[in-house]
Order: C-alpha cells, then sequence, then structure tokens
C-alpha cells in the first residue's frame, strides 16, 4: 500500500514542471522505487534542460533495470563520453556490454594504443585544462627560484622543476585537445535493433552479416539518403538502415 501512495505521488510531481534540482530528486526516488519506466522519462526531461554525465549514467541505470541493454550501452556510451575517468561508468558500461550478443574483438588496439587511450581518458577536457593550468603557474614558481634565489641547490630544483611542469604544460594541453576532440567526435552509434548488413545501401544489396542491440560502430559514410556505411571494431564493413541505430 505504501508503495502504491508513493507512486501516486511520483507521479503527480512528475506532470508538474519542477526545477532540475527537484526534478532529479523525484527522478532518483523513482527509480529507488524501481518505478524505472517513469524515472526515465524524468531523466530524459532533465536532459533536455542540459547535458550531465551523471544523468546519462542514471538513465542507463534505469534502462538496463528495464532490460534495455541497447539504451543502456547509448547513455553509458555518452556519460563516458563526458566523464571518461568515472570507474563506476566505465563498469557499468562493461557489464551491459557482456549481455550483447555480438561479441567483437578490435584488431586495433595494440597494448601501446591500449596504454595510451587508458591514460588519456583518466581525467576530462577540464581536467586536464586545470592540471596545464596548475603545472603551468609550478613552472613558474621553479623558474622565479632558478633566476631569484642565490642558494645554489634551491636554483638546481627550482630549475629541475620548471623543466619537468613545462614539459607537464604542455602534455595536459594536448591531452586535453584529444579529449575534446574525442568528445565532439559523433562518428559513432549504437545499433538498436537487429540489422542486416549490406554489399550496397540498398534492401536488394546481398547480406554480409547482421548486428543486434547495443553493438558500437563507426559511420565512415553517411551521404547515402537512409543507408549508412560502418566499420566494426574488427574491421568489417557494410551498409545498414539509418533507423536502426542511434547516435551517441
Amino acid at each position: 500500500m505504501k508503495r502504491i501512495l508513493l507512486s501516486l505521488v511520483l507521479t503527480l510531481m512528475c506532470s508538474i514542471a519542477l526545477p532540475a534540482k527537484d526534478l532529479k530528486a523525484t527522478a532518483d526516488s523513482l527509480y529507488a522505487a524501481r518505478q524505472y519506466q517513469k524515472a526515465s522519462q524524468l531523466y530524459e526531461q532533465l536532459l533536455d534542460k542540459g547535458d550531465n554525465a551523471n544523468v546519462y549514467y542514471n538513465l542507463g541505470n534505469a534502462y538496463y533495470r528495464m532490460h534495455d541493454i541497447a539504451r543502456a550501452i547509448l547513455n553509458y556510451e555518452r556519460a563516458a563520453n563526458r566523464e571518461p575517468g568515472d570507474s563506476d561508468i566505465r563498469f557499468n558500461l562493461t557489464l551491459a556490454r557482456s549481455k550483447t550478443i555480438d561479441k567483437i574483438e578490435s584488431n586495433e588496439d595494440f597494448f601501446i594504443v591500449y596504454w595510451f587511450r587508458s591514460f588519456l581518458n583518466t581525467f576530462n577536457t577540464d581536467q586536464w585544462g586545470r592540471i596545464a593550468v596548475f603545472s603551468f603557474v609550478l613552472s613558474l614558481i621553479g623558474l622565479l627560484a632558478y633566476f631569484f634565489v642565490r642558494r645554489l641547490s634551491i636554483r638546481k630544483i627550482g630549475f629541475g622543476i620548471a623543466v619537468a611542469m613545462f614539459f607537464l604544460t604542455i602534455v595536459s594541453n594536448i591531452f586535453a585537445y584529444l579529449q575534446r576532440c574525442q568528445y565532439l567526435d559523433n562518428t559513432h552509434a549504437i545499433v538498436m535493433q537487429t540489422s542486416k548488413i549490406r554489399s550496397t545501401p540498398a534492401e536488394s544489396g546481398t547480406v554480409i552479416f547482421s548486428l543486434h542491440e547495443g553493438t558500437k560502430v563507426k559511420i565512415i559514410d553517411n551521404t547515402m539518403r537512409h543507408w549508412v556505411q560502418i566499420r566494426l571494431a574488427d574491421g568489417k564493413t557494410g551498409w545498414m538502415p539509418q533507423k536502426d541505430m542511434e547516435m551517441i
């Protein structure tokens, strides 16, 4: 009885225009009450008000609870693009991917590439930017110590700090730029329903393989009406109907 009353109260609140903070609290309460469908609707409304990694993450959780793996992965991917270093997002994304039918192994990620991407995704664009600013300030302090302190040992330490922090400033700026490019990359999509991949952009084309819900694809050609050419992580390519996917 209490759960029914709680559901009625929360449903009434959903019908009223609420500030973002209250809307988030209501959505979280619905999620806690296992009203995942209603919670997902409120999370969608929140995203209409502004982009937020945490809301995408919660929306992904709601869809996962509803066994909609494709939409769960879609929203986890969107959350990961905005907060690439968040371990909870990465864990849930990996968990959701394990539920998909298509098991596609990448043939491009050598160890050094995998390590580099993992390190790059430790922080988002803003965090790399803050590291760059902080390291630049430290490099200036090191230079001041080198030029204005008389003691030789401190001057050596100051010079070493200046060089190291200046190098870190350059690296952090490069990583911030790469993270920004990764965030703005709109060439990836999630397959939302079982789709037959064809050799040509037409229903008469030969079916070369099929993809199922939740598989991530890279779009390499979207110039054809209603069709897009895609490439998988293992290098396979083909044409699929645009309606069968949703952009990350």
